[in-house]
This record gives structure tokens, C-alpha cells and sequence, in this order.
């Protein structure tokens, strides 16, 4: 039973009712007077308890994304290397892989891949959501536009999977109705998985061997990637995250002003945030490697933010007021404050039409 499945929660919610009703029932009849009965009896008001909590975790998983599988809840890294095909070298999507892609709504489709980033070396899963479009010409064998659509890549927080933008924040939707009013200005979405590294919360950067590249796989990898997939080549995207991805979009905008020419930071945060366990030196060097006000220095050219903050969310409106007290000399920043709202997903929905609008506007064509 996967983590995700419906059976999964069902099981563990169906067996919690009928031990604690078990209990309620018999508990007169299995009493006795010994220890050994009295620790079965705690046992059984401890499981039930437990198998509580693991159904209400389930769903707390289920409504949210966090976690995809057993592996990733448990801290391991799905290998997907054996499966994986070379992201410069992949095949140019065709009406047969379509017809193994998920349909999501106004007959757009999303396709999964497992690929190995062409830099990075980093062998793991990417979505694409297509418009309906982008479907009709690739299965009559037209080749796509890159002035016609746009690609805006979306990022998760951690710990969270790719998938969570369609399962939980239900972007299929808020695509298909933005481009069903846009044609001619169609966006093509593309959900790289953020959580490389297990457990561990790379926040979008290269950090030193052993671990895993991660501000590669998600830029120059991405581009390569959708290059040799699509035919969608030297054109720059829009980029927009929640939570650690509005960070991770904020920088990687700034620092590959090449790759995207507009990015949007929902409830996100302007600097590193490494898990405080790291040692203090990783830190300190993370922290001079991705300070955004010596990477906005380098800008040539004005980069367009657009940044959104609720008040209800202390870090990320923390964090928010202390860049935006900064001079940005290079940075075309547009500012949305919420007066309330927390960390969640019930805040971030409702951001995400006008955030998509803007970055459409935005995207450099």
C-alpha cells in the first residue's frame, strides 16, 4: 500500500475505530488483576492512539504533498538512475507518449519523465503540463512556438513532491483557465522535484560534493532538459514558488538572469536557510555564495519580482520586510501584502491567478 493510496488511509483510519471500539466494548471482559494483563491493556490504548495519529498524519500528507512514498517519509532517496534517460538526449515528445500521459483539465496533459540532468548528473522526476494546444500540435507533428508559449517552472517548499502543484494547489486548473483565455500566450508549466537529497534540505544549491547539485538540476538542467523534449530552446521562462521554492525562485532568477526573466516568491524567504544542525562554517559559506544583494550587483539588466507575504506568516513576513528594506537597484520589484493568513496552502491558491497573470507579462519572448 503506497503513502499516497486512499486504501492506505482507509486501513489504518477503519483500524483505530475498531480497536478503540474493541476496547470500549470488551474492556470490562479482558480486565484482570495482573501486570501482565495491565500492559496488554496499555498496549492496546497506546495502538490506539498511534493508529490515530498515523490516519490523521496520512491525510495531513494527502491534503499537502509532502511526502510521495514510504522512502521519502522515512528520509531515503528513490534511485532513479537505473531508469533514467539522459535530459539532452531524450526524445522529442511524440502522439505516442501522450497517450501515456495523465489528461488534467480542458484536455490538457501531463507528462512524467525520469531524466539525468545533463550538468548536474542528477537522475530523478520532472512534469510537464501541456495546454490543449501544445497537445493538438505535437500530435499532428508541428513543432511548438517559443514565441507563442511561455514556460513558467514551479517549485515546492520542503519537504514536498512536484506533484503537489497539481494534487494540492490544483495549478492544472488555474492553467487551463488562464489559457483558455490567453491563446496566442499559452503557458506551459514544468515541476522539477526539489527534494533531491532524501531528508535533507539542499534549498536549491550546489553544496559541496557529496551532495547532489541542486541549483543546476533546477536551471541549466531544466532548460536543457525541455530543449530536447519540446524543441523550446534559448528562450527564457518565468519561474514561481511556495514557501523554500520562493526562495529557490527568487535566487535562481537573480543569478541566472540567462535562463529566467521573471520570478514569483509566494510566502517565501531572501536567504539561505540551511538546517541549523549543518556546521557553521557550510553555513557562513552558503550565506556569502547566494547573498542575492552581491548577485543583483552583477544584473545588467532590471529583473522582474513579484513577491507575496501574509501577515499571519511570521518567518516569511520577517524575512520579506528585511529584503524589501534594501535598496535593489537591479531588481523590478512588485509587492502584494496579505493582512492575514498563514503557511498554508488555503493562503497560496487564491495567489496564484494574478501570479501566473504577471509572470505571462513578464516572461521575456
Amino acid at each position: 500500500m503506497g503513502l499516497t493510496d486512499g486504501l492506505t488511509f482507509y486501513f489504518f483510519t477503519f483500524a483505530a475505530i475498531g480497536l478503540t471500539l474493541f476496547a470500549t466494548i470488551y474492556w470490562k471482559k479482558i480486565y484482570r488483576k495482573s501486570a501482565l494483563n495491565f500492559i496488554v491493556r496499555l498496549f492496546i490504548i497506546v495502538l490506539c492512539q498511534a493508529l490515530a495519529l498515523v490516519s490523521v498524519g496520512l491525510q495531513i500528507n494527502r491534503s499537502n504533498g509532502f511526502f510521495e512514498s514510504w522512502t521519502d517519509l522515512f528520509g531515503g532517496s528513490s534511485n532513479y538512475s537505473q531508469t533514467a534517460v539522459q535530459a539532452d538526449s531524450i526524445s522529442f515528445l511524440t502522439k505516442q507518449d501522450l497517450t501515456k500521459a495523465e489528461s488534467l483539465s480542458n484536455k490538457s496533459k501531463l507528462v512524467r519523465d525520469v531524466i539525468t540532468g545533463k550538468n548536474s548528473q542528477v537522475s530523478n522526476i520532472v512534469y510537464i503540463d501541456l495546454p490543449s494546444t501544445a497537445v493538438k500540435k505535437i500530435e499532428n507533428n508541428v513543432a511548438l512556438d517559443s514565441h507563442r508559449f511561455r514556460v513558467i517552472e514551479f517549485l515546492t517548499g520542503f519537504p514536498s513532491e512536484p506533484i503537489m502543484w497539481v494534487k494540492v494547489l490544483k495549478i492544472d486548473r488555474q492553467l487551463a483557465l488562464y489559457n483558455k483565455s490567453h491563446i496566442g500566450h499559452e503557458i506551459i508549466g514544468v515541476f522539477p522535484q526539489v527534494n533531491i537529497a532524501g531528508n535533507y534540505d539542499l534549498e536549491c544549491m550546489n553544496l559541496p560534493s557529496p551532495q547532489p547539485a541542486a541549483e543546476t538540476w533546477l536551471s541549466t538542467d531544466m532548460h536543457s532538459y525541455l530543449g530536447s523534449r519540446l524543441g523550446l530552446r534559448d528562450s527564457k521562462w518565468g519561474i514561481m514558488g511556495v514557501s523554500t521554492g520562493g526562495w529557490c525562485a527568487a535566487m535562481l532568477s537573480i543569478r541566472h538572469p540567462d535562463l529566467y526573466s521573471a520570478a514569483v516568491s509566494i510566502a517565501g524567504y531572501y536567504r539561505p536557510a540551511l538546517p541549523r544542525k549543518d556546521p557553521v562554517a557550510l553555513q557562513l559559506a552558503m550565506d556569502k555564495k547566494y547573498d542575492l544583494t552581491s548577485a543583483e550587483l552583477l544584473l545588467t539588466e532590471k529583473q522582474h519580482l513579484y513577491i507575496t507575504a501574509s501577515l499571519g506568516d511570521k518567518y516569511s513576513i520577517r524575512e520579506t520586510r528585511k529584503f524589501l528594506a534594501k535598496q535593489h537597484p537591479n531588481l523590478a520589484i512588485t509587492y502584494k501584502e496579505l493582512p492575514s493568513g498563514g503557511h498554508n496552502s488555503r493562503v497560496w491558491v487564491p495567489l496564484i491567478p494574478n501570479a501566473l497573470d504577471w509572470l505571462q507579462r513578464n516572461i521575456a519572448v
